[in-house]
């Protein structure tokens, strides 16, 4: 049987050092990525910390479930894609997936009309000179949703 979803897996993270409990919550796939990803940040402010002092313990109740790949993505060319995960504001950060909703550009951009065929977005939000507010549908975000990285890149 397989899974329903996708794990985001969450860890508390802290230097051994700190007097801070729990630690602040970090996503990734491995403690080993997590702790070396903490070191990186804390080096800087740090130098002589060292890999060791990085405590990381899994945070479980802080996981993230994301579906999986919704069937109409298949559809959808790269560039419409990408065009489709801007809109959503997780293709640079999976972490802030959802907080934007829109793509603001030409009112004939291919490949958010794309995109508008198949039901992702709507323009009925206006029009300037040329110019459209390309608003994701429910069925949109969630295949944006569908579409978002475990964790970033």
């Amino acid at each position: 049987m397989t899974d329903e979803y996708r794990l985001r897996k969450a860890w508390y993270v802290r230097p051994t050092w700190s007097d801070y409990r729990p630690g602040d919550i970090r996503y990734g796939p491995t403690r080993s990525k997590v702790r070396y990803s903490a070191w990186l940040d804390i080096r800087d402010a740090c130098s002589d910390t060292t890999l060791i002092e990085i405590e990381v313990k899994r945070a479980a109740h802080a996981d993230v479930r994301l579906p999986l790949r919704h069937p109409l993505a298949d559809k959808l060319s790269d560039e419409a894609t990408h065009c489709l995960l801007h809109a959503y504001g997780s293709n640079r950060d999976p972490y802030k997936a959802g907080y934007r909703n829109h793509f603001y550009t030409r009112r004939d951009d291919p490949h958010l009309v794309e995109c508008e065929i198949l039901g992702l977005v709507d323009t009925s939000a206006g029009w300037y000179e040329g110019m459209a507010f390309f608003l994701l549908t429910e069925l949109g975000r969630n295949v944006a949703l569908s579409l978002t990285p475990e964790y970033a890149p």
